[in-house]
């Protein structure tokens, strides 16, 4: 059952590193001005959109991957629950072994 908490604990080590990349996703906002929002007219408007397309595709990001990071902690708890049951199914057969 050993293998089965060590694969649960490299789903955490996952959940955790995807965590952690994604709320630097967040923090990855280049100003406006990089995107030439503060141009004239279309270039500006042009600019503008693109900065907004940037923000919201990184922030669609950072939401996948808690979500993606919710999912691996919730495999991790899986596994967990099925090595306990796994050696609890070996100590009832060592149990009724000795009895034998």
């Amino acid at each position: 059952m050993q293998t089965l908490r060590d694969l649960a604990a490299g789903f955490d080590d996952a959940a955790t590193a995807l965590t952690a990349a994604g709320r630097r996703l967040a923090h990855l906002e280049p100003p406006a001005s990089s995107f030439g929002a503060g141009g004239p007219g279309r270039l500006g408007e042009l600019g503008r959109a693109l900065h907004r397309q940037w923000l919201d595709a990184f922030d669609a990001r950072a939401r996948e991957a808690a979500l993606a990071s919710d999912r691996l902690a919730e495999v991790a708890g899986a596994l967990r629950v099925t090595a306990a049951d796994y050696s609890d199914v070996d100590d009832a057969a060592r149990g009724r072994a000795g009895e034998v």
